[in-house]
């Protein structure tokens, strides 16, 4: 992609070469950099100004951005660094691979490799949640997959604490808005679409739509608008495996864990 601010080649702070644009989004732009002089791969991601505009919005991105940096699992990518020029930034771990997102769309995954994964995501979100960190936004694009010599593939979870930026720093007026905002539809959990506090179980809920997802090659629930899919994770119970491909040899109790 074409380098949408003019940052390839300039130093950030002093200690990060900007390399190259990886990927733009709501939320932001993200760079591949090197910390200076050591080498050091790193992920830049550049916020919309909005996150951090005024007194208030500065010391909530600080005190967010210091909490995320308590994490420490590999299967969580956390935060090694944070800053404003221009814009406040986050500086992660440049993680190689592809998104949980590109797998699923290659087709579903076999029973034991979707299971493996759904372990590891269950495990960094533990952590998290022992450090009081909800993720809030659990969704194939925000999880990483790598092939590691010797241990298979590993996830790695992104983006986390973002969501809660995003509630705080996109403006939303009432409760229905940040519903909407804080979280990706599909993979919401029921107290999600109706805006009402959130704790461990809500990504424990979207990791269950992933693990579906991950068998099966489409979501347990779909609809031609948002308002009649947020009352499907509300009101339905999520379809039986044996419904979805009954050809297949499905191992007995995962739909139990599904449900």
């Amino acid at each position: 992609m074409s380098d949408p601010d003019g940052r390839i080649g300039t130093v950030l702070d002093g200690r990060y070469r900007i390399v190259e644009p990886l990927s733009k989004g709501g939320m932001g732009v993200v760079y591949r950099a090197e910390r200076i002089p050591v080498g050091r791969p790193v992920a830049i991601k550049f916020l919309h100004a909005l996150f951090a505009d005024d007194p208030d919005s500065r010391v909530r991105f600080e005190r967010e951005t210091r909490a995320l940096s308590r994490l420490t699992h590999p299967h969580c990518v956390g935060i090694i660094d944070f800053g404003f020029e221009g814009q406040p930034y986050l500086v992660m771990d440049l993680v190689a691979g592809a998104t949980l997102r590109e797998l699923i769309d290659d087709g579903p995954l076999a029973v034991e490799d979707a299971i493996a994964l759904t372990r590891q995501l269950l495990a960094g979100l533990a952590h998290a949640h022992a450090e009081g960190i909800v993720h809030r936004d659990v969704k194939p694009a925000n999880v990483m997959v790598t092939e590691e010599i010797g241990t298979g593939r590993h996830a790695r979870i992104l983006d986390f604490g973002l969501a809660r930026l995003r509630e705080h720093g996109a403006g939303a007026s009432s409760i229905t808005q940040q519903s909407i905002v804080v979280g990706t539809p599909s993979y919401m959990a029921p107290e999600q679409t109706l805006g009402s506090s959130v704790d461990a179980r809500t990504d424990v809920y979207a990791v269950g739509v992933l693990l579906f997802e991950m068998l099966t090659g489409q979501r347990p629930f779909v609809a031609d608008d948002t308002g009649s899919l947020l009352e499907m994770h509300r009101k339905m119970p999520a379809p039986h495996l044996s419904d979805v491909d009954p050809k297949r040899r499905w191992p007995s109790g995962l739909d139990d864990v599904l449900q």
